[in-house]
């Protein structure tokens, strides 16, 4: 199997190259080049790679039929025309994403098989002149949905927002086995999209005319950039800058609701934009590409706007659990403070582009604050889209659950897969890169980013350094490094000190505070010597020369904590959450003798919190809290593994409700059950995904 350090030298060059000299350039470490060694991560990536990404393969078939019906009609064989679909292939490329990335982390002969033979079908569905898209091509679009013409009806189509996907695939895969079959297909495919969208002079599309619209679902901008990383074809990188810039400048909707401009953030130009609005899993994309091209073109044309943008999120609309998008229906944003329990929507896909975005935004900016929310999003809204054992699915992640309200997938238990499958192996794709958030570094300084037990090697300054990391994170928050360069070698060594250890809320923003102020003993040692430090930046920085066997102990104390909610938040008043470390725990009623809304805190002391690592079973080995009244409570992302309908609730009332707010409570449960059930894939995963 090839390795990609070739590759990724690439990559680095060009980030170190194409931005202002005087600002740091901050690489991440990538993903195969950190072995997991033991702990959280290692057990997630094992349930990852020996199940869902088999098991995502075996739900794609229908997607891989299409395209060998499209091949075959490609071929003069029109007997059976593929069915019309907006975005299954969409679905399917992200499982070959999954795929490529366990090939470079477990090689393995039959699932490699599965790509090229899938590459192979793709690439005979593919025009002539790169356009791939298999309903237009096969002469059977639905109309309403995907236009009479290619690229008629970008603002739904998804012609796109496919490709996207594919770019991202194929880069990956290129990196796995250094084969191009796949990579070729993504880059005729750019450069046709380029062609079409930017020059004109093809009168099949758009009668010859530049189409100069950006897509009304993003994902194109942000593979571009990976284009652009693997190949170093500053023509994706244009590309993607082009397609950002005249987003809410050249194209404008009229209507509401998936028809408004805020749906796909096309009410303004994006660098004039200054708060979330719209689709949730559209917007985190459109950010991330923001904040990458920034970092690439080393200018900071978005860094306004994306510091309003991300300021608007943490302070008003983003829930405890990282969870972005609290609007079913449009599965977007609502008003400012709107973030429900019961309805909140929260879509995997969401959480997912949460991370993407903040991790972007780290790399950009060095600020470790973009890393908070990242891992919040990761450990707790992100994970919960996927079972313990790897093969049962969220779409959405409400933070209350009643055990007889089934709303859009999300309540009444897990899903083995959906019509609408984007959350699935976008969550799959991003467990198995959680390596690749770990370590970054930059000319002068080594970040440890995201803990857990792993190796990884770094160049510095001429010579490599090795970090050996133990740490059972997100458990506990004792980290141990052990540094051995190649030879002496001095430079800076950042380590993060999250805002729930260092500050007194939760996460940054002031959105959730802890209800008791109180300083927590951090503790810092270097060679077993305790340390002064300063924490700048969200960073302990230790500078010196480095010498082979150095030891650095980071110690986070992990109490168990309670925090309350701004009041503008009605749905909050009087409530409270647990928290751990980074970690979001809730009731379930599997643990607490029945429904789980009857419960209440009646002055419980969080100090007088225990914590118990269950013995056995599927939660064996996590860290259960025992409140000091009788209530357990299990960390958000993972509830839901042990049955079905059962009922859940992350935000505790403080004082025991009284009957009429009970009864308040049930008529507006069963009347929102008699509303909004839904047996099947909801319409508004149809329109939106």
């Amino acid at each position: 199997m090839k390795t990609i350090k070739g590759f990724i030298g690439i990559a680095i060059s060009l980030l170190l190259g194409s931005c202002a000299a005087e600002k740091e350039q901050i690489t991440p470490v990538p993903f195969n080049e950190v072995t997991l060694t033991d702990g959280f991560w290692k057990n997630r990536m094992e349930t990852e790679i020996n199940v869902t990404v088999p098991f995502s393969v075996e739900q794609s078939e229908t997607a891989v039929k299409r395209f060998r019906q499209a091949a075959a009609y490609m071929a003069g064989d029109t007997t059976q025309l593929p069915e019309p679909h907006r975005f299954i292939s969409s679905d399917l490329y992200k499982v070959m994403e999954g795929v490529a990335y366990s090939l470079m982390l477990h090689p393995n002969d039959i699932l490699e098989q599965f790509m090229d033979s899938t590459i192979q079908l793709i690439g005979a569905a593919q025009e002539d002149d790169g356009y791939l898209y298999i309903s237009h091509s096969c002469g059977n679009p639905n109309v309403e949905e995907m236009g009479e013409k290619p690229y008629s009806y970008v603002l739904h189509s998804h012609e796109l927002y496919n490709v996207g996907h594919l770019y991202e695939a194929a880069v990956a895969y290129f990196q796995a086995t250094g084969k191009k079959n796949f990579l070729d297909i993504a880059q005729k495919s750019a450069r046709h999209v380029n062609r079409v969208f930017f020059e004109g002079g093809d009168p099949k599309y758009n009668n010859g005319k530049p189409v100069m619209q950006a897509p009304g679902h993003e994902e194109i901008e942000l593979a571009l950039c990976k284009l652009y990383r693997v190949t170093g074809d500053t023509l994706y990188l244009h590309m993607a800058k082009r397609f950002l810039d005249i987003r809410g400048v050249t194209f404008h909707t009229e209507g509401e609701g998936v028809m408004a401009d805020t749906y796909a953030q096309q009410h303004a130009p994006v660098k004039d934009q200054t708060q979330a609005v719209g689709h949730a899993v559209r917007a985190a994309y459109l950010y991330t590409a923001m904040a990458q091209v920034d970092a690439l073109t080393g200018k900071n044309d978005y860094t306004k706007a994306l510091n309003s943008i991300w300021n608007d999120l943490v302070t008003t609309r983003m829930h405890i659990t990282g969870g972005l998008g609290a609007v079913a229906g449009m599965e977007g944003f609502g008003a400012q403070y709107e973030l429900p329990n019961l309805t909140a929507y929260n879509e995997t896909c969401a959480a997912v582009g949460n991370v993407f975005f903040n991790h972007s935004m780290f790399l950009e900016s060095g600020e470790g604050k973009f890393l908070d929310i990242a891992e919040l999003s990761l450990f707790n809204n992100a994970l919960a889209g996927i079972n313990l054992n790897g093969d049962r699915f969220f779409y959405v992640n409400p933070l209350e659950a009643n055990g007889i309200l089934r709303f859009n997938h999300g309540h009444g238990g897990r899903s083995k897969w959906f019509g609408c499958a984007c959350c699935p192996p976008n969550i799959s794709r991003l467990i198995l890169q959680v390596p690749g958030y770990m370590y970054s570094y930059s000319k002068e300084n080594i970040y440890l980013t995201l803990y857990g037990g792993s190796i990884t090697k770094i160049p510095m300054k001429g010579t490599n350094v090795e970090l050996i990391q133990e740490s059972n994170y997100p458990f506990d928050g004792n980290v141990k490094l052990t540094v051995k360069p190649d030879k002496d070698v001095k430079f800076g060594l950042k380590l993060r000190v999250p805002t729930w250890a260092n500050k007194n809320e939760f996460a940054p923003g002031g959105l959730y505070p802890y209800k008791k102020v109180k300083e927590e003993n951090i503790i810092l040692k270097i060679n077993g010597k305790e340390q002064t430090y300063h924490i700048e930046k969200g960073f302990v920085s230790v500078n010196r020369t480095w010498k082979s066997g150095d030891e650095v102990i980071l110690t986070l104390p992990m109490p168990v904590r309670m925090v309350e909610c701004v009041p503008q938040v009605k749905e909050n008043i009087g409530r409270t959450a647990i928290v751990r470390g980074p970690l979001v725990y809730c009731a379930e009623q599997i643990d607490n003798n029945g429904p789980v809304q009857r419960l209440y805190l009646n002055g419980s002391d969080e100090q007088a919190a225990t914590v118990h690592y269950v013995p056995d079973g599927i939660l064996k080995g996590i860290p259960q809290i025992h409140l000091d009244n009788q209530i357990t409570l299990v960390p958000y992302y993972a509830w839901c593994n042990r049955g079905d309908n059962s009922s859940m609730l992350v935000w505790l009332r403080n004082e025991k409700p009284s009957k009429d707010e009970m009864a308040y409570e049930m008529a507006y449960v069963q009347n929102i059950k008699e509303i909004k059930v839904s047996s099947g894939i909801s319409k508004e995963h149809e329109i939106c995904d």
